[in-house]
């Protein structure tokens, strides 16, 4: 349990541009898997291969913002694989 307390109260602060960020390290291993996760529903999709590559590198340079784009703006729905067959 003090394992995860220390987890919980490490700190990671990078200067970027002159501006101090401060990430917890649970925050951001949460968003490292929700963006593995997407980018893996985009590359099994079926979206033009341009389509697929636009979506990996929004989701990859702008990795919160991106992934929130990409579940409000995306049109998953259409593009995901059918799990239904047409009877014959």
């Amino acid at each position: 349990m003090d394992n995860l307390l220390t987890i919980v109260r490490d700190w990671h602060c990078d200067e970027f541009l002159g501006i101090t960020l401060c990430f917890n390290s649970i925050f951001f291993l949460a968003f490292f898997l929700l963006d593995g996760l997407a980018i893996v529903e985009i590359i099994r999709s079926r979206r033009s291969d341009g389509d697929k590559l636009l979506w990996v590198l929004l989701i990859l340079f702008f990795q919160v913002f991106g992934l929130i784009a990409y579940f409000f703006f995306s049109d998953r729905k259409r593009y995901q694989r059918s799990t239904w067959y047409r009877n014959i």
